[in-house]
């Protein structure tokens, strides 16, 4: 009999946990995307931008940053982690009515999510299973 390697968390399960990358530079957003990532049962390694820039990532990791704050300088960073050989998943996390800015980041390679679609968009990206959502990965 196959034995399950995580129990549900809440309405999700994830197979294997994988941690969640979070580019911390404001409390609230950050308490925020604990308390998301806690509800996905994944953990959180909170990052320095300048830590994020320069860490060796891989494909498969996954990379958040709230990108309404310093709006420039974020996308500096995600043009940079984009760029790299194995550049990780980015998750760029704004307001849902920027869409200039969102415009932006989705033209240097984020994965788009507003503050209140983040856990769907998070489930997805670090591949957790959630009931009834049957949106694909973003790499598969």
């Amino acid at each position: 009999m196959a034995k399950r390697l995580a129990a549900p968390i809440g309405r999700y399960s994830a197979a294997v946990p994988r941690t969640l990358f979070l580019v911390e530079d404001e409390l609230l957003f950050a308490q925020r995307l604990r308390a998301a990532a806690g509800r996905l049962g994944v953990p959180v390694q909170a990052l320095s931008p300048t830590q994020a820039r320069n860490r060796a990532w891989r494909r498969d990791e996954v990379v958040v940053l709230q990108a309404t704050l310093r709006p420039e300088q974020q996308l500096e960073l995600i043009a940079h982690l984009r760029g790299l050989e194995a550049a990780p998943i980015v998750i760029a996390v704004t307001g849902h009515l920027e869409t200039e800015l969102r415009q932006r980041l989705k033209a240097r390679g984020a994965i788009l999510a507003a503050h209140s679609g983040m856990d769907r968009v998070l489930a997805r990206a670090l591949r957790v299973n959630v009931p009834d959502d049957a949106a694909p990965n973003p790499r598969t």
